[in-house]
């Protein structure tokens, strides 16, 4: 088995790559994404699925490139109407690579549609070894759900801190945590530098997961987040699949620069 997390820098965007026995999958890949096909040529393994946790906002998913380059199968969840993709998932559907299977959990909150995925090795199926988390659960904090609109920021809000304390808790304290994001994103409020964590750790010291329901409602519909404009543009390209990119973008001349801008 082998793991690796790719970071954009800037967005703080964490994306996964893993491996076992000769197949592997990706979580949430980034557009430039021949890194993954390398990471797959070390390992003389085949990208079979590419898993989306959600449809994001702050980034334009690879997961349309990566299929081009692959002929990986997608699978994200069955709540949008996404007009791609193979496999819609619903709680605890499940998909298998090598050893391991990989198993979504619809954990709505961040969007309606949020998926996180557990991931068992198949001799010891009642204990999951890590969980891919991505906008719903940080180290150190927890998804905005401010984004899917003001109107029902509540009931997001509810609704994130059921699937976080009904679900994801509940997978026990030693299972890793591989969220979405790390520090600095603004997807979340405070997340922590930390790259590693568990639910133990984060049921442990997670400040917002020392709190009731109400008091978590209330903190969570404090906070004061930016919504870059640049985010709507983002969720409908993600939503209707964004133009592929060439291998070898060309060069611009200064002159063809600054009219491409203008």
């Amino acid at each position: 088995m082998r793991l690796e997390c790719v970071t954009s820098q800037g967005l703080a965007q964490n994306s996964y790559y893993l491996s076992d026995d000769g197949q592997a999958i990706v979580i949430d890949p980034r557009r430039d994404c021949s890194i993954y096909s390398q990471f797959a040529k070390q390992d003389c393994a085949q990208i079979l699925y590419i898993f989306e946790t959600h449809r994001n906002e702050d980034f334009v998913t690879g997961s349309l490139e990566l299929q081009n380059i692959t002929k990986a199968e997608m699978a994200h969840s069955g709540e949008t109407p996404f007009t791609y993709g193979e496999h819609r998932l619903s709680d605890g559907d499940n998909l298998t690579i090598g050893n391991l299977q990989i198993t979504a959990i619809h954990t709505p909150g961040h969007t309606i549609d949020s998926i996180c995925y557990t991931v068992t090795d198949l001799q010891h199926k009642n204990h999951p070894i890590l969980v891919f988390t991505g906008d719903t659960l940080f180290i150190g904090d927890v998804g905005r759900t401010d984004l899917p609109g003001l109107d029902i920021w509540q009931t997001m809000t509810e609704k994130l801190f059921d699937s976080i304390l009904d679900k994801l808790v509940l997978l026990g304290d030693s299972v890793l945590i591989y969220p979405g994001h790390g520090a600095e994103s603004i997807c979340g409020h405070s997340i922590s530098d930390r790259e590693i964590s568990t639910i133990g750790y984060e049921r442990a010291t997670n400040p917002l997961l020392q709190i009731n329901k109400q008091i978590f409602i209330q903190q969570v519909m404090s906070r004061t987040l930016y919504r870059p404009p640049y985010f709507r543009k983002m969720e409908n390209y993600n939503l209707h699949g964004p133009p592929l990119l060439s291998d070898h973008p060309s060069a611009l001349s200064f002159e063809q620069f600054e009219h491409q801008m203008q």
